[in-house]
C-alpha cells in the first residue's frame, strides 16, 4: 500500500485500538484476514493517465480474468494445502463483478456478458459456506472449540467443495472463460464506433475515473445506516466492498491522491464491520452445532449476542461520527478536482 493509503488507514482506524474488542469476546480470535490484504495489486500493466477509458478497459479486464482464473485452478486442485486460496478466487471474481459494472457501457449487454455474470454469481453462491468453514476450522484450531465440532465442520468443508471443482471444470471446458475473453476485449474494442459508447470510449481515463470515484462516494454516503444492528451493517459493508474494488480499479486509471485515500478508508471500514459479522457467523454455527449450550469461556449464546449487539452500536457510532466526516470531506475534493 502506498504511504498515503497508508495514512488513510491510520486516520480511519476503530475507536480506541488499544481496548480489546467486543467481538474478540464473541469467539476467541474469530476476525479472519478480511481487509488484512493490502490495496489489491494493480493490473499487470500499468494503464497510464493518457489512456482513453476503453483501452483501460481492456488491459484491467485481460488481468482479472487471467487472475481469477489462476486462482481459481489453485482453489480447486490445493484448497487442503491453503485456505487462502478460496479467498483470493472469492475477491477476484467480485472484481471481476465490479468490473463489468463500471464499465457496463463499453461491454455491453452480449450473451458472453450475461453468461460471465452467471458464472461468477454461481461461483460466489457456491464458495460463501466453503469460505465461513475454512474461517472456522481456521481459528478454532487453537483449541477452544470441542474436537466432535472441528469434525463436523471438516466433513462439511468437504462435500462443499464439489460445487467449486464442478464450476472450474465447466470454465474451462472447451476454453469457455478463454472465449468469453476473447468476446469481451472485441466488444471493447468497439465500443467507440458504437453511438451509445463512443463518449465514454473515448474519453481520457484519468479524469473519467476521478468523476465516477466523485459519483460512487455520493451513493455510498448515502447508504450509511441509520440503524444499529449487525444485519445493517453488513448490508452496509458490502456495498463498502463493492465500492472499494470499484475505486482500486479506478485507482489504476488515475493515480489520484483522493482516490487513494478513499481506498484506504473504504478498506478500514470494510475490516471492521467483517470481524463483526464473523463474530455473527460464528455464533449462528455454534448454535447450529449445540456448542453454544454449553458453557464455554466466551459465554453462552445469549452472551455472545449481547457483545454482538454491543459491538454493532460502537461500530455504528464510529461510522456517523469518524468515517461520514471523513467521506464528505473526500467527496468535497473529487468534485473539485472533476471540475477542472
Amino acid at each position: 500500500m502506498s504511504r498515503r493509503a497508508s495514512a488513510a488507514a491510520r486516520q480511519t482506524s476503530s475507536p480506541r485500538s488499544s481496548r480489546t474488542s467486543a467481538v474478540a469476546a464473541v469467539v476467541s480470535s474469530a476476525g479472519r484476514t478480511r481487509g488484512a490484504h493490502a490495496v489489491t495489486k494493480k493490473a499487470a500493466a500499468t494503464v497510464v493517465p493518457a489512456a482513453t477509458v476503453a483501452d483501460a478497459a481492456r488491459q484491467l479486464l485481460k488481468h482479472e480474468l487471467k487472475h481469477m482464473a489462476k486462482c481459481l485452478k489453485r482453489c480447486s486442485q490445493r484448497w487442503h494445502r491453503k485456505p487462502e486460496y478460496l479467498h483470493q478466487t472469492r475477491i477476484s471474481a467480485r472484481r471481476l463483478q465490479q468490473h463489468l459494472a463500471l464499465f457496463g457501457e463499453l461491454s455491453g449487454k452480449t450473451r458472453q456478458v450475461r453468461w460471465l455474470h452467471k458464472q461468477l454469481r454461481s461461483l460466489l453462491k457456491a464458495s460463501s459456506k466453503a469460505r465461513d468453514l475454512d474461517v472456522l476450522l481456521h481459528h478454532s484450531a487453537a483449541g477452544d472449540i470441542p474436537a466432535e465440532t472441528r469434525r463436523h465442520w471438516q466433513q462439511r468443508r468437504r462435500k462443499l467443495q464439489q460445487p467449486l471443482q464442478k464450476i472450474e471444470r465447466r470454465l474451462t471446458r472447451n476454453e469457455a472463460l478463454k472465449n468469453c475473453r476473447r468476446a469481451l476485449l472485441k466488444a471493447i474494442r468497439t465500443s467507440a464506433t458504437r453511438k451509445r459508447s463512443v463518449a465514454v470510449a473515448s474519453a481520457p481515463a484519468a479524469s473519467w475515473a476521478v468523476e465516477q470515484a466523485a459519483i460512487r462516494l455520493a451513493e455510498l454516503q448515502t447508504a450509511i445506516p441509520t440503524a444499529a444492528t449487525s444485519k445493517s451493517l453488513h448490508r452496509f459493508r458490502l456495498q463498502v466492498k463493492q465500492y472499494r474494488y470499484q475505486s482500486e480499479l479506478l485507482l489504476s486509471l488515475s493515480d489520484n491522491a483522493v482516490i487513494k485515500r478513499l481506498v484506504g478508508c473504504l478498506l478500514q471500514v470494510q475490516k471492521q464491520l467483517g470481524t463483526l459479522q464473523d463474530a455473527v457467523v460464528a455464533a449462528r454455527s455454534l448454535k447450529k452445532t449445540g456448542t453454544a449450550k454449553k458453557k464455554t469461556t466466551t459465554g453462552n449464546h445469549s452472551d455472545r449476542q449481547a457483545r454482538i449487539a454491543a459491538e454493532a452500536t460502537r461500530l455504528h457510532t464510529w461510522l456517523q461520527t469518524r468515517i461520514a466526516p471523513q467521506l464528505t470531506s473526500l467527496g468535497r475534493r473529487l468534485h473539485t478536482a472533476s471540475r477542472r
